[in-house]
């Protein structure tokens, strides 16, 4: 079996079937559709001290959310080409890792183990989440 992604100096090199690029290109509206997945896309620099949550979110403003619809672009670009730039691929990384937590939340997986769960089998959401996890942890490898 091909490896998915393999690190070329400046850019990583491709490998996914054409039934993998028609699943990975509905990620953005996976995204999209769950907002922030319950919450857990809603990032909190200070959990603790609404004051200073406050500041934070003056300072970033929509910056976050830009860099976000960034990525996707950038993922959406990708697909299908033979080599992504490390960059690239790195907003491909922040892609899959977004969506992986919206199916998460969707699923109402909250803690470690759901990998047993006999609805990965079963369930494309399930199947998905597996197939994303093994995604990311190939684009970890190839970008280490």
């Amino acid at each position: 079996m091909t490896e998915p992604f393999v690190r070329t100096g400046d850019g990583v090199r491709v490998h996914l079937s054409k039934a993998e690029i028609a699943v990975l290109r509905g990620l953005p509206e996976v995204i999209a559709a769950d907002g922030d997945a319950g919450g857990r896309l809603d990032y909190r620099a200070h959990p603790d001290d609404p004051t200073a949550e406050a500041r934070y979110r003056d300072l970033i403003g929509e910056d976050l959310n830009r860099l976000r619809a960034a990525d996707r672009r950038a993922f959406t670009r990708g697909l299908g080409r033979g080599e992504v730039t490390v960059e690239d691929a790195e907003a491909w990384m922040r892609v899959v890792g977004e969506a992986r937590i919206v199916l998460a939340a969707r699923l109402g997986i909250t803690d470690d183990g759901w990998e047993d769960d006999a609805r990965t089998t079963r369930d494309p959401e399930m199947a998905l989440l597996a197939y994303l996890g093994y995604l990311q942890d190939a684009l970890v490898t190839a970008l280490s």
